[in-house]
């Protein structure tokens, strides 16, 4: 299943509420699940890859916060909130982390789980 998943997949969220935990950590693709909050809920291990974070440790920790602070601003987490106030939330765009590593230009697809109080962002490094 997940060879045929893309980032760019029409419906990659669909198949992603399918997923157990082995199949998101094998995904070629950063995938992380927050709730409304910024809590992590889950973190696959791509990311933590990509990023030198181990998932274990980051698990209930805020990513805003504690993880990726330098997403504290309008273009990242302003969507983020915003589309929790709206109840409305699916958009892609391009972005840099540049916290505590070498910066790495990105496109992100965040977008709020239906009926849930939870949001998947995914991660595809360019």
């Amino acid at each position: 299943m997940t060879e045929k998943l893309s980032f760019e997949s029409d419906n990659i969220f669909n198949v992603l509420a399918d997923m157990d935990r082995e199949a998101v950590d094998s995904l070629p693709f950063g995938a992380i699940l927050l709730d409304r909050d910024g809590t992590i809920l889950e973190y696959n291990l791509t990311e933590g890859q990509m990023t030198g974070t181990d998932p274990r440790y980051v698990i209930g920790q805020n990513f805003f916060r504690d993880v990726a602070p330098c997403t504290v601003n309008p273009e990242f987490y302003g969507r983020f909130a915003e589309g929790f106030e709206k109840d409305e939330l699916d958009t892609v765009f391009e972005y840099t982390f540049d916290y505590q590593m070498t910066p790495q230009r990105v496109k992100v697809y965040m977008r709020k789980v239906g009926g849930e109080d939870s949001v998947w962002i995914l991660v595809k490094r360019l």
